[in-house]
């Protein structure tokens, strides 16, 4: 070994131990040596130790070009991105109009906030009863979406859709596992 690997190894052995004792302690940390430390940690931490929780953007009909595009720039940040088709609440119930979204929201939502992964999810509500009813929806002719019944769960990736359940499988828990899982 040269003289500067000698040297240098026990230069990065203390900087190893003080940044596992930076990680377990509460103590601050001089600013000058927290870059150093940071770049440490990333290659100490393991992956899955740190999980963000889940991102949630919502949108409407009228909102949805602009929320989409910052989910479609923010989706490389996440190992899986998706997104949740419903109908609009009821005012004066606050509930959904429609019966499969009550069922399948909560059920959807547990599961993406359980995944072990980085997860987004956009929640696009496709309007009221009679607004969805239109055959000439913009999302049920829309090439990228083709939407059929709500509530309707996709996972996006690459700038397409890479799997989907339809209203009548989105309250099924393995199957959204599955879409989890890429499957």
């Amino acid at each position: 070994m040269t003289k500067s690997v000698l040297y240098g190894l026990p230069f990065m052995l203390c900087l190893l131990g003080l940044e596992i004792f930076y990680i377990s302690s509460s103590i601050h940390i001089p600013e000058a040596t927290e870059t150093a430390f940071d770049s440490l940690l990333k290659v100490v931490r393991r992956k899955g130790d740190e999980k963000m929780p889940m991102n949630t953007l919502e949108a409407t009909m009228s909102t949805f070009d602009g929320v989409f595009e910052k989910f479609t720039s923010e989706s490389t940040k996440y190992n899986a991105n998706f997104i949740v088709f419903l109908a609009d609440k009821d005012p004066s119930t606050n509930l959904s109009w429609c019966p499969d979204c009550v069922r399948a929201e909560p059920i959807i939502y547990k599961m993406l906030e359980s995944s072990p992964d980085d997860v987004a999810l956009l929640k696009a509500y496709v309007g009221d009863k009679p607004t969805w009813r239109n055959p000439q929806h913009p999302w049920r002719i829309d090439s990228r979406f083709k939407l059929k019944g709500v509530p309707t769960l996709v996972r996006w990736e690459d700038g397409a859709i890479k799997g989907r359940l339809e209203d009548h499988e989105a309250h099924l828990e393995h199957k959204i596992d599955a879409l989890l899982s890429g499957k």
